[in-house]
């Protein structure tokens, strides 16, 4: 298994490494670099007969000068990390032509990567690259947990992993994950859903989880609660900043969420301010 790390090789990207390093030592695995690059495009004024020479060169040229930045890339996190991480995790690099959510969720089906760490920035002007749609796109086409990173970010330990529950049976399956990841952080899981209705329902469907989950409870490492609040992301919002929480956690779904992940709410939750945020997959 592996942790696939998205790059443009910026120094967000460098920065958001040391996450990705922190969760690989913790898991022991590998971590795989990919670079997504796109078609390189021929000048209109190249004569036709020549095109399919010249495109052919332009993609060796275009491959050749990808190799050398992720070569040199990987060079500035050995001198940036190796000091502090003298037993720095193995890491791989790997290049891809195309369109980056195919090709990041094709490279992550072939290293059979365990999670996806992403730095994210906020898109300003045409830098779209891990700051805004292309997010997005890696969310949509792959099927692996995606961490994202937000740019201001500071790197500190995760005591408290919050997940934003829905309530319904696909929950048992991300907190049995959860459960085993927080083993791994030495962190407390807290489990809360917004809603606005239906008080009683889900007060049940709280004490339900409470029982199924009794021990884990009793000891204080999982809870259960609601948060009351008309708008889900003003209520997650709200119930981070007021636990200190070092995680979110989401399952990407269409039930609850609305289909949020097609919509800009969406990079409401991926770039918030100072909190890392887990993407499971139902």
């Amino acid at each position: 298994m592996s942790i696939l790390f998205p790059t443009d090789f910026s120094e967000h990207s460098a920065k958001t490494f040391g996450f990705a390093l922190d969760l690989a030592k913790k898991l022991n695995e590998t971590i795989t670099l990919v670079h997504v690059y796109p078609v390189p495009m021929n000048y209109p004024s190249i004569d036709e007969t020549r095109l399919g020479d010249v495109s052919e060169e332009l993609i060796n040229v275009t491959e050749s000068a990808m190799e050398d930045r992720l070569r040199q890339f990987k060079t500035d996190l050995q001198d940036r990390y190796g000091s502090s991480h003298p037993e720095l995790v193995r890491v791989n690099g790997i290049l891809r032509m195309g369109f980056v959510g195919e090709e990041v969720a094709r490279a992550a089906d072939e290293v059979k990567a365990s999670y996806i760490v992403i730095g994210a920035k906020k898109p300003t002007g045409l830098k779209k690259f891990l700051g805004g749609s292309d997010v997005g796109a890696i969310i949509k086409k792959s099927h692996v947990p995606i961490f994202t990173v937000p740019e201001n970010y500071h790197f500190r330990s995760i005591d408290k992993i919050a997940y934003a529950t829905d309530l319904t049976f696909n929950d048992n399956d991300v907190i049995s994950r959860l459960m085993e990841l927080a083993l791994k952080f030495g962190s407390i899981i807290k489990c809360f859903h917004v809603h606005d209705s239906n008080l009683e329902v889900e007060n049940a469907i709280i004490s339900d989880f409470i029982e199924r989950y009794k021990t884990e409870a009793n000891n204080r490492t999982i809870t259960f609660e609601l948060v009351d609040n008309i708008n889900i992301t003003d209520g997650i919002d709200y119930y981070v900043n007021q636990h200190d929480i070092d995680l979110l956690v989401v399952l990407k779904q269409k039930t609850y969420w609305l289909d949020i992940f097609e919509s800009s709410v969406t990079k409401k939750l991926v770039f918030h301010e100072d909190v890392p945020m887990l993407i499971y997959h139902d």
